[in-house]
């Protein structure tokens, strides 16, 4: 597989098939590489036999960034290889206030439903999941029909609902700085509904029970000095009870047809086009996107993605950003309609999905993915076929040495993907293997150590990840070295959360601006997509939808760049590149 760069329209693409690559200068020249000045390397180049990432790795560890994006030289000089990067991130900035979040209230009576999406189930399905008050009895229903016919005859299929019940953490991101937890929540506000001083008395004798706590906000404030608190599980109020959470599935479905839907208790008709099958979908639009969260850049990029309609999109985890507090998973719920309503999203969990006492548990109830259909017996990994593509999700924190359960269903699934039904291979992970931002450095090393030849082996040309919240996109790689018949990372973590772009990058060896295997690195907003032509070509354009620099957030995406970016490619509004698959030089890619 090789690919090709272009920033703007500033790009002459050159092509060397021959030798397995496809390259792009700017201009009518191509240059080496500038090194960094003085005052932003952070690569000590003494280790000139070590693999570019772990040179990357070491350097990192033996540098700090400060609160301000400083620049300093560690105490110890040999912190010893592996160990993660020590890092600030930036400032961070307010998410949507609770008045943008509107309940719907377009149905016969109150308690409407809302939180509406889709997501792909097995082959022929589609699952429509959504959100209803328990008061209002709604049941799992959902009305379609081809758009065609929807005036005269229509479908009815039932599901399931379910309800659960979390103990809630308190993190110090959602109050401080301001980032409201609950589009209005304060240290005070949280003080009042951690005390338990109202109710945890005798009224007859006034006499305090042992649950009985008065909490201040300056206590509040004190204690998130010790980083994420639990709740207490004595005091009722800091359990979250979800609402009515249903999911049907519409079975029977027709590849390339679309189809209206109507969820009960909602007097809005929602439509989708169920995705072509194989090598009959040419061309193929996919929206990519990672660590979406809720604030006005994710309200940007998910306008954004509807505006594009693809024909599925994918995101490579951290969606909500609830971290601990279970009723932003309903407010991001209100937030992606606008888009999950009528595309398929597919997605991985990412650390938001598991930190913070979340478990997994909202994930997998709201956000059902095809696990079973697929052979696997955990619903935090799956995979499916989506018109030309089969994508594989795999889950960053669950085991993936040999003997695990997901390292066997990972093997087996690639044993029987078939590149006659669908010639490209897609894996959806949320920590990137290659990375080369000071942000999250080498954490999926042991991950990358147990499968990255396994995926090499059977030819994988595309890997979307997240965590690191800025875009970054690889030349085919292997091993940490280029290679013609590598894999091509797509690092998009930068779709609009709270806690803002990561713009420290790292220099490559012997000089080099940065790492042989990265060809375009930005620290600001943005997604992408992905329109696969046919067996042998893909085009991905990512584009920048907002900077943020200073506390300050811009959406002049065109002329707008993030200061401390050190990337040579900080004011590029956009990047793309031409994906091939090459069948007779890669024999790992032949079908």
């Amino acid at each position: 597989m090789v690919s090709a760069r272009r920033v703007g329209s500033s790009c002459v693409h050159l092509f060397a098939l021959l030798a397995g690559f496809v390259f792009c200068c700017s201009g009518s020249t191509c240059e080496e590489p500038s090194a960094l000045e003085d005052d932003t390397a952070l690569l000590d180049l003494r280790f000139e036999d070590d693999s570019a990432l772990e040179l990357l790795q070491r350097a990192a560890t033996k540098k700090e960034v400060s609160s301000h994006g400083a620049r300093q030289q560690s105490q110890s000089a040999d912190i010893p290889l592996g160990v993660t990067s020590i890092y600030s991130r930036p400032a961070k900035f307010d998410a949507l206030p609770e008045s943008n979040f509107v309940p719907n209230s377009e149905c016969g009576g109150g308690n409407c439903s809302q939180q509406v999406h889709i997501t792909l189930g097995g082959p022929g399905e589609m699952v429509v999941s959504f959100a209803s008050s328990p008061d209002a009895e709604t049941p799992a229903e959902v009305k379609f029909a081809l758009a065609a016919d929807w005036g005269l005859a229509r479908e009815a299929a039932e599901g399931t609902t379910e309800t659960y019940s979390q103990l809630m953490f308190w993190n110090p991101q959602l109050v401080n700085p301001a980032v409201k937890g609950r589009f209005d929540l304060s240290a005070e506000a949280e003080a009042k509904i951690r005390s338990t001083d109202t109710w945890a008395f005798d009224k007859e004798t006034g006499k305090h029970y042992k649950a009985w706590k008065h909490m201040t906000a300056k206590q509040v404030v004190h204690e998130f000095d010790r980083g994420t608190v639990q709740g207490k599980y004595k005091n009722p109020s800091e359990y979250y009870d979800s609402p009515a959470l249903h999911t049907v599935v519409l079975k029977g479905l027709k590849p390339g047809q679309e189809y209206k839907y109507q969820v009960a208790n909602d007097d809005r008709v929602f439509s989708f086009r169920m995705p072509e099958d194989g090598r009959k979908a040419f061309p193929f639009k996919v929206g990519v996107i990672s660590d979406v969260g809720q604030t006005p850049v994710s309200n940007s990029t998910f306008f954004g993605l509807a505006k594009m309609s693809p024909d599925v999109v994918v995101l490579s985890g951290d969606l909500s950003y609830a971290d601990g507090y279970y009723h932003r998973w309903d407010t991001y719920g209100q937030l992606a309609e606008q888009l999950g309503a009528f595309v398929p999203v597919m997605s991985c969990p990412g650390n938001h999905e598991v930190g913070d006492g979340e478990a997994f548990v909202s994930y997998r109830i709201r956000y059902p993915m095809p696990f079973a259909a697929s052979g696997s017996s955990d619903s935090s990994y799956w995979s499916r076929d989506m018109g030309p593509m089969h994508v594989i999700s795999i889950n960053s924190y669950a085991g993936t040495a040999p003997g695990t359960s997901q390292f066997r269903w990972l093997s087996q699934d690639l044993q029987k993907y078939s590149r006659e039904r669908t010639p490209w291979l897609v894996v959806l992970m949320h920590v990137p293997f290659y990375n080369s931002n000071s942000g999250h450095l080498g954490e999926a090393k042991l991950q990358q150590e147990n499968i990255e030849d396994m995926l090499y082996q059977y030819g994988v040309n595309v890997v979307i990840s997240g965590h690191v919240h800025s875009y970054e996109r690889t030349f085919p790689t292997y091993h940490n070295k280029t290679h013609p018949c590598g894999l091509t990372y797509l690092n998009m973590g930068d779709a609009g959360n709270r806690e803002g772009p990561y713009m420290d990058w790292l220099p490559g060896q012997k000089g080099a601006s940065s790492p042989e295997w990265s060809a375009f690195r930005e620290g600001s907003f943005g997604f992408g997509s992905l329109l696969i032509q046919n067996e042998t070509h893909m085009h991905f354009t990512w584009q920048r939808n907002a900077c943020f620099d200073h506390g300050q957030l811009s959406f002049d995406a065109e002329n707008c760049s993030t200061t401390r970016d050190n990337s040579e490619d900080k004011a590029s509004n956009s990047d793309d590149a031409w994906i091939v698959r090459s069948q007779l030089a890669c024999e790992n890619q032949r079908g």
